[in-house]
């Protein structure tokens, strides 16, 4: 298994956290995926916006004015 190196990292310092650490960690991990999963999410009366339309403002045109 290839890991990065900040994976190692967190292996490390997970194994080095006693049981009442590793539970408060894997708590907390658990709550940002459930938030993160429903943000991920529209809400029932809002449509998805399509981010690959072309944006002519953002273009890297230089404006001169005077």
């Amino acid at each position: 298994m290839d890991l990065t190196l900040d994976e190692h990292k967190l292996i490390v310092e997970f194994r080095r956290l006693g049981p009442a650490g590793r539970k408060e960690l894997l708590d907390h991990v658990s709550l940002l995926l459930k938030k993160g999963e429903s943000e991920s999410d529209p809400p029932a009366d809002r449509c998805p916006l399509d981010r690959e339309e072309e944006r002519p403002e953002a273009a890297k045109e230089p404006i001169f004015t005077e």
